[in-house]
């Protein structure tokens, strides 16, 4: 029965009838072992969001930030936030592409070499030619791979990261969808991905990206890349972010640059939420590109770097474990006390950071309020940076932005 009734609630996600769906969603959901395929169905269905009226698409974002967010707790943790998830779902309109769709389409394009294709995939999107880009792209990934596709869509993206990062959070997203969801059905993210980037980046030239000589580069020295940005040695910067970037560092790269998106986030959290893309980008891009995107945010993105001392943590006040995770509880509903007290008692104290994160992604269904697709962006942002920095530098992530949020 519980197999026939998410079949159902499969069946029901590409439509708008909210209420059957969200009823079948309350009685499935009874059982945790199936959190895992809805929220993989969710980013099958979501990847063809599509709404002419948008410039920016949020809905493969918000389905995949919601993703990394309940990979940081186990079900039934994280019940509310994939409820909302759901909800949100029908509330997308959506192409009706399906993988052997996309996969016929792009098999009727002929033949041609990796460069010949990546030139052509650049020129559709250049002349808004989505009818052709989408399937040219998922013809790449059939030919070479997904990883290959991916990176060709993520480097188009360089050309011209977009108002707040947007067009290269869209290729990201999109992108890592097609990976987690594998060949055939990750074709569909990538066709829409073409669809996506022929509206934002039509008419953007290409941007050559250089390869540094060897002599030119740095030390890959975290640091002395803090030790420089902190006193504003950026004549000297370059060097060691190519270092970091040609010998397999490119994420740990952005650690001073998420410490500093962290203190000032931007506007609805862009600014982290870019920087946090960026790091994502990575494993994606090659080294020359890699060194190339973290030089320009570090030039651009904020002008204050360095941890700031009274953010460091000290010596624990209390040991009670359960009295810590009950303030941050109410941290997180009344905002008192505030989250810079009660998550630097928990961290003192030594309760983990993975405990920590799961508590903030158990609580967001208790947040009734709010700008969803934003607040669901920021977050991830905030708790997968404190995930990357570690216990001695998560407070500044975690302080900033549950102090903020929901937006």
């Amino acid at each position: 029965m519980a197999s026939k009734d998410l079949e159902r609630l499969f069946a029901l996600l590409p439509t708008f009838e909210h209420q059957k769906g969200i009823r079948l969603f309350d009685d499935v959901a009874k059982d945790p072992a199936t959190a895992g395929p809805i929220l993989q169905e969710l980013l099958a269905v979501v990847s063809n969001h599509d709404d002419p009226q948008l410039h920016t698409p949020h809905g493969v974002l918000t389905i995949h930030a919601g993703r990394e967010l309940l990979r940081l707790t186990r079900p039934p943790g994280g019940l509310g936030l994939l409820r909302f998830l759901i909800f949100y779902n029908f509330s997308l309109p959506k192409r009706p592409l399906t993988a052997s769709q996309v996969e016929a389409a792009a098999r009727a394009i002929p033949s041609a070499s990796e460069e010949d294709q990546a030139l052509a995939y650049r020129k559709f999107v250049f002349e808004r030619m989505g009818p052709k880009a989408a399937p040219l792209l998922a013809r790449i990934a059939l030919d070479h791979g997904i990883e290959t596709a991916a990176h060709l869509a993520i480097r188009t993206s360089l050309d011209d990261l977009g108002r707040l990062g947007h067009n290269l959070a869209l290729a990201v997203g999109y992108a890592d969808v097609a990976s987690i969801l594998g060949l055939p059905r990750g074709l569909v993210p990538l066709a829409n991905l073409g669809y996506v980037q022929s509206v934002g980046l039509q008419g953007v030239p290409p941007t050559e990206i250089s390869t540094p000589a060897p002599s030119d580069r740095g030390k890959a020295d975290a640091g002395s890349l803090a030790s420089l940005l902190e006193e504003w040695e950026f004549d000297r910067v370059q060097p060691v972010l190519q270092a970091f970037a040609y010998e397999g560092g490119a994420d740990e790269a952005y650690r001073p640059l998420l410490i500093a998106a962290s203190a000032e986030p931007g506007f609805l959290g862009h600014t982290l939420t870019e920087v946090h893309t960026a790091r994502l980008a990575s494993r994606f891009l090659t080294p020359s590109e890699n060194a190339w995107l973290s030089w320009k945010l570090y030039r651009t993105l904020t002008t204050r770097f360095g941890y700031p001392e009274f953010l460091r943590l000290g010596k624990p006040e209390n040991q009670d474990r359960p009295s810590m995770l009950a303030a941050l509880e109410s941290s997180l509903r009344y905002k008192s006390p505030p989250a810079e007290e009660t998550v630097r008692h928990a961290l003192e104290a030594d309760v983990p950071l993975e405990d920590i994160l799961a508590a903030v992604v158990d609580f967001y269904g208790q947040w009734t309020v709010g700008e969803k697709e934003h607040t669901i962006s920021y977050l991830n942002a905030v708790l997968q940076t404190a995930k990357f920095l570690g216990k001695e530098e998560a407070l500044l992530p975690l302080a900033i932005g549950l102090s903020k949020l929901p937006f």
